[in-house]
């Protein structure tokens, strides 16, 4: 006998907004990074994370 196939843990619109908030997560901490080794661009950690609402 085959198994029946498996869904998948979280439905489709879940999982695209955990998608689209790794995506912003990730975007928001290459800015952060890219704004550390640039001098010029005046981005600290300290305002990153007050932007974030820490």
């Amino acid at each position: 006998m085959k198994a029946a196939p498996v869904a998948s843990s979280t439905p489709p619109r879940r999982r695209g907004w955990r998608l689209a908030g790794w995506l912003a997560l990730a975007l928001v901490l290459g800015l952060a990074f890219w704004g550390y080794t640039t001098p010029e661009m005046q981005i600290h950690w300290e305002n990153l994370a007050s932007l974030c609402g820490f």
